[in-house]
């Protein structure tokens, strides 16, 4: 009875490897404790019980390198990038405060493109031209809050190697999929909370204060909430420049905006993601707790019948879209100890069923395509 009920665990485990997510504690702790009490109520010889363990983990380490997806795991070796991440706060915020008008005008000849969009949309100084321009900067520069923010980011991005290594990464497998794609610059930055990621089509602004640390003092400061802060960490920066890039090349589609058009959408940006970074563990992706993961996956079946039942699929009531897929330390209609967001889980669900289900889908196809009934319908999906 001990291996069989030891074994029943496997697939779960699984899951978890080929997601990458064996590293959450949570799940590992869990599995650890359950085998120590199989243990110790299994009575056998010292040797058998050596024996066995020896065994599985063998098999644990076989599975873990045998069952991955080649389809999530494209050979990407060969592919080259020519990424160029530009930490642009360091020349910004190292503007003599006395001398503006001087230091700055070599920036804006180094960045033409970029520091028009800066200056204007992003930082709302005004265009470069304007003569009250180097005021403005004077003004931003020598505000306290963000001198604090220049120092606090200096601090914590004063190597940005990892943050440049996740990104090639991902713009290798961009590049497979997409193999016209032109990798942008990449721009650091700091926005004075204004946002996250901007993107154009030669660039991408990422500011850098959304990014340090989910316990960081500014968030406490500013009122963020807690559920929000999740995914204010510096790992999530490679991903969000992705996501950020998926929802401006392929925008929703208000014709139909219903319940499951907007938990497609939402699970193809997720799925294309995931895609980018076939490892990246489901915490990161879906800026959940390992607890929440667990509980979305606990609680799949339940929750699409439910929704099933309630007749809220075809729904185009905004209230009860927002409660599915909007940013809220719970889902409101799976009680207060759901995960967040589990409707925009189960569109990425769908969406993962649906490519499973049609081969002949590329990812291209799938990003391109706006109906998300058809989606469903092709899906098969069966949680």
């Amino acid at each position: 009875m001990f291996i069989v009920n030891w074994i029943s665990m496997w697939p779960e485990l699984m899951y978890f490897i080929n997601r990458g997510d064996i590293r959450d504690r949570y799940f590992v702790l869990k599995y650890l404790s359950l085998s120590r009490y199989y243990l110790s109520n299994f009575k056998m010889n010292r040797q058998r019980t050596t024996y066995i363990i020896a065994l599985f983990f063998v098999l644990l380490c076989v599975l873990s390198t045998s069952c991955k997806d080649k389809q999530l795991h494209p050979d990407v070796s060969s592919i080259e990038v020519e990424l160029n991440v530009i930490p642009f706060y360091q020349e910004f915020g190292a503007i003599d405060t006395l001398n503006v008008e001087t230091d700055i005008q070599p920036i804006i000849e180094k960045y033409p493109q970029f520091m028009q969009a800066y200056s204007r949309q992003i930082v709302k100084l005004g265009s470069t031209d304007n003569p009250e321009y180097y005021k403005r900067t004077y003004d931003f520069l020598t505000y306290d809050a963000n001198k604090d923010i220049f120092k606090k980011a200096g601090d914590i991005f004063s190597d940005h190697q990892q943050f440049s290594s996740d990104l090639e990464e991902g713009f290798k497998h961009y590049k497979y999929y997409f193999k016209d794609v032109n990798v942008p610059d990449v721009y650091l930055m700091v926005s004075g909370f204004s946002q996250s990621i901007a993107v154009d089509s030669a660039w991408v602004g990422v500011s850098i204060e959304k990014y340090l640390g989910e316990d960081c003092e500014f968030y406490e400061w500013l009122n963020i909430p807690k559920y929000l802060r999740k995914g204010m960490t510096k790992e999530k920066m490679a991903s969000d420049v992705i996501r950020a890039m998926a929802l401006t090349n392929y925008t929703y589609d208000t014709g139909v905006n219903d319940l499951i058009n907007n938990m497609v959408y939402k699970g193809k940006v997720r799925y294309f993601v995931h895609r980018m970074f076939p490892d990246l563990q489901d915490s990161l992706l879906f800026d959940y707790s390992a607890e929440q993961i667990h509980w979305c996956q606990k609680n799949e079946d339940n929750m699409w019948a439910s929704m099933v039942e309630w007749k809220h699929i075809f729904s185009n009531d905004r209230m009860l879209i927002q409660k599915y897929t909007g940013d809220a330390p719970f889902t409101a209609n799976f009680g207060n100890n759901s995960a967040p967001r589990a409707g925009e889980y189960i569109g990425y669900k769908i969406v993962e069923s649906y490519m499973k289900n049609n081969e002949e889908i590329t990812l291209k196809d799938l990003m391109e395509e706006q109906d998300g009934r058809k989606i469903l319908a092709a899906s098969r999906y069966r949680p």
